[in-house]
Order: structure tokens, then sequence, then C-alpha cells
């Protein structure tokens, strides 16, 4: 592992000529994402998650050290969950050591006070795919990627390569669940990809009734969508960085989530409300499958560029920000109104990456 990764002097990972080129680290093994979150690093009180996947810390969003790697307590089970075949898997390829135990402790590479144009924003599979329900909790969460060097150029060599070290994880027990666990086999990776991070971002959720209005009927006002013809509603949401149990740093809704109150179109927006030295703009919404490793040519016919599920996030790169709308339905199904869903920018955000297999 090189240690450089782990000061928390200022290192520039772009130059002002070339404002928020694309730098990057390579794709971690299957297992490093999902679950809960938990405490951010070098918090107080029980042992939480360890930082498993490489991060980039913008507007002074803290990321302490850990000074002791150590791996004293293997996991032996339950492997609820899990098939024969994954847990024989496991065993093979053992032992394994899960997050938040105390004894086990490891930090995979970061920097701090970063200058970052983000690659590719991550809304999730739920927003995109389900619509909320009235009175469910829903689940909100953002991740937000930054590719470290092009593909063509990524050494992945652990001591001579331009890439961030990573800790390989596996699910053991309860996948998809609240109680959720993956840990660490004491291996390494050298990756091209790492998570960015700030405080000042924030989340903000949005009711504009049966409908939402086209552009110029509805614009960016400082934090807030405003229109001249209609009210959006603010639904407060706590939304803050979390340590996820696959060891990644993201952005996510704490206290169960966001729950719903009434059906209808609401507009869910990520945005910074003040100066921030992170910028989305020209960031390409897209899945982790789609992006964590170099791409593979396809034929034009062969994508799926075009696709919309329940819901299509874009990035605008006016405001610096991106927002998703979505329909709130009641459980039986039935929608709020017959409102139409905006149309979207052209652009290929939301899209699915057609040069990706």
């Amino acid at each position: 592992m090189k240690t450089l990764m782990h000061t928390t002097g200022r290192v520039v990972l772009v130059s002002c000529a070339a404002l928020f080129s694309a730098l990057v680290w390579a794709a971690p093994p299957e297992g490093a994402g999902g679950g809960g979150g938990n405490r951010p690093p070098g918090g107080e009180g029980v042992q939480g998650n360890n930082l498993s996947f490489p991060a980039l810390s913008v507007d002074g969003y803290p990321i302490n050290a850990i000074t002791t790697t150590q791996f004293t307590v293997p996991y032996t089970g339950p492997y609820t969950g899990l098939s024969a075949e994954e847990i024989a898997a496991l065993e093979a390829s053992g032992p394994w050591y899960a997050q938040k135990t105390e004894g086990d402790t490891w930090q995979a590479d970061y920097l701090t006070d970063q200058t970052v144009a983000v690659t590719y924003v991550d809304w999730g599979d739920v927003i995109e795919s389900v619509n909320p329900k009235v009175g469910r909790p829903f689940r909100v969460e953002v991740q937000l990627y930054k590719l470290l060097n092009e593909w063509s150029e990524f050494n992945p060599d652990p001591d001579t390569g331009n890439g961030m070290t990573g800790y390989v994880m596996a699910m053991l027990a309860n996948p998809s669940s609240p109680d959720e666990v993956q840990g660490n086999n004491t291996l390494t990776y050298e990756g091209n990809l790492a998570t960015v991070v700030s405080n000042e971002w924030k989340l903000r959720i949005q009711r504009c009734g049966d409908a939402i209005p086209e552009a110029p009927d509805l614009y960016w006002n400082v934090d807030r969508w405003v229109s001249p013809t209609i009210t959006c509603t603010d639904d407060p949401i706590s939304f803050a960085v979390e340590l996820n149990v696959g060891g990644k740093l993201i952005y996510g809704a704490s206290t169960g989530g966001w729950k719903v109150n009434s059906a209808g179109w609401y507009r869910i927006t990520f945005y910074s409300p003040q100066t921030t030295n992170m910028s989305l703009v020209g960031a390409t919404v897209a899945n982790y499958d789609d992006f964590k490793a170099a791409p593979e040519p396809v034929l034009e016919a062969e994508s799926e560029e075009g696709d919309e599920g329940a819901a299509t996030p874009v990035v605008d790169d006016v405001n610096n920000l991106s927002y998703v709308d979505v329909l709130a339905v009641t459980s039986g199904g039935g929608g709020g109104g017959g409102g139409k869903k905006p149309t979207l920018p052209k652009s290929n955000n939301g899209k699915k990456l057609g040069h990706y297999k």
C-alpha cells in the first residue's frame, strides 16, 4: 500500500487550466458496496465500519487516520442468506474479518482537502426503478465517484502504479438487509475509482403536486426550486455522509429513509447551498456496475441508451447539482394526479452508458 494516500496534506488532483479533468483508480472486486450506514471513520463510540473503498474528501470533510491495521477476530458465521456455493467460496478464500468487530481494523487510501470534478453520479437502483409509496420508508442515497486516470493510463501496480489501495470485501451474511454483514480477508487491490464526499452538500425534497412545471416556469433559486405558477413545498429529510457496511463513504437518508406522506410528483435535488470545491459539471449519471471496470466497446444496436425506469436522474451543469423527479403513489399503486413527467434535458444523463457492457 502506498502510504502517500493516507496523508492529510492537500494534494491537488486537477490543475486550474484543466479544471476537473478526469483522474481515476480501478474497480474493486465484487462485494465492495451495499448495506446500511454507520459512522464515518474516526468517530467516537463502538467499533464501526472500516473504510474499504478509496475516498476523496472535499470542503473539509474529516477522515481520521486509523493507525493500526489488525485482523484478530475471524468471522465464523452464521452465513444467513448465503447459498452453499457462496459459503464454500468464502471458506476457501478465508479467513474473513467482519465489519463492526473490535480487533479488526483496516483503512483504504484516502486524500483530504481536495478539489474534485465528479465523474459519475449514482442515485442507486431503487430510486430509478421503484415508485415511492405513501406511508412506507423509501431509501434515498447518492454515490459520487471520481475516475482518477483514463483507463488506458491506469497502472495497478501496488508499488509504482497510479491507483489507490482498497480492501477486498465480500458478503458474509444477511444480504440486502439492515443486518447485512460484509468483511475482508486481509487482501487489498489497486483501484482506479474513489468516492467523493463533502460536508457542504445537501438534499432537498419538494412536492410539486400533480405535475412538475417545465422550465422556465420552474427554476433554481439558491437552494430550492421555485415557480410563478405553483408552490413546491419542502418534505424534510435527514441526509448526510455515511460509511456503509461495504466500506464506502456515500450520502444517505438516515432515520429509516424518506417516508412519503402524500401521493404526487416530487423533485429530489442533491446540491451545495454555498461555495464548494466539488463540481458535478460534466458528470455522467450511471450505475456503479456500468463503470466499475474499463469499458468494452459494443455495437450501437446493443446500446440501451434511452431506456428509462420509474425515475431518470439528471445533472444540471448550470446550477452544479443533480436531481430526479419521482412519482409517489398510494400503496395500491395509484398515482397522485394526471400530470406528466417533465421532459429531460438533451444529454446522456440518466441513460445507460452505451459504450459499456
